[in-house]
């Protein structure tokens, strides 16, 4: 059962808006979905993130943060597109269909 509301999106503004509000679904409707699916698709999975956390006993995850900091330090995406990058790191996808990306806040699942 779902007791959370979704926050529907179309475009990065809404997209960022969101994720700072930290709603627990986002909807990513329209053809910037895709966009964000692109994005997505950079980040660990939840099995990998586990995997290497597990593996590492916490020192990676350090690790990983760095890198990721680093990579965001030397990009060339526009200040907004950085920070959407890296607020979505706090969500994961919950299902894609043809039209739309449904993410959640991994927060959740805890």
């Amino acid at each position: 059962m779902n007791f959370f509301e979704t926050y529907e999106v179309r475009n990065p503004n809404e997209l960022l808006a969101g994720l700072e509000a930290k709603s627990p679904y986002i909807l990513i409707k329209g053809d910037y979905f895709k966009e964000v699916k692109k994005i997505m698709d950079t980040h660990l999975s939840e099995n990998e993130r586990l995997g290497v956390e597990l593996g590492g006993g916490g020192v990676i995850s350090i690790l990983i943060y760095a890198l990721d900091a680093v990579r965001n330090l030397f990009s060339n995406a526009e200040k907004m597109d950085k920070e959407i990058d890296k607020k979505l790191n706090l969500y994961k996808v919950k299902k894609i269909s043809d039209d739309g990306l449904l993410l959640s806040l991994r927060q959740l699942d805890y």
